[in-house]
C-alpha cells in the first residue's frame, strides 16, 4: 500500500491522553491514530455517500453532478444502488397492492 505523509499540530492535552491510550492499549501512538482515522473516515465517507444516493434518488443532484464530484466509478456504483433502491420500492409497492385485494 503506498503512503504519503500527512503531519498534524494537536493540543499538548491530546497528545497527553493520546500518549496515555498508547501505553494502555499497547500499540504505537501512530498506529492507533490511522486505525481510528481510518474507521472515522470510512464511516463518514459512507454516510456522506448514502445521503447522495438520497439526493440522487429524489432527483436533487444528477449523474453527471456526481460524476463531476466523484468520477465516474462512484457515480456507476451509485446509480446501481438507486436502480435497486428503485426496484424495491416498486416490489414493495405491488406486493402492497396484491396483499390488500
Amino acid at each position: 500500500m503506498q503512503t504519503e505523509q500527512f503531519n498534524i499540530r494537536l493540543p499538548t492535552d491530546l497528545v497527553n491522553d493520546l500518549e496515555i491510550v498508547s501505553k494502555l492499549l499497547k500499540i504505537n501512538k501512530s498506529e492507533w491514530v490511522k486505525i481510528r482515522l481510518a474507521e472515522d473516515i470510512m464511516e463518514e465517507k459512507n454516510k456522506l455517500l448514502m445521503e447522495l444516493v438520497n439526493l440522487y434518488t429524489s432527483n436533487v443532484i444528477s449523474k453527471q453532478e456526481i460524476k463531476r464530484l466523484l468520477g465516474e466509478d462512484i457515480s456507476n456504483r451509485i446509480e446501481f444502488i438507486r436502480s435497486k433502491s428503485v426496484n424495491s420500492l416498486k416490489k414493495g409497492l405491488d406486493y402492497g397492492k396484491r396483499s390488500k385485494r
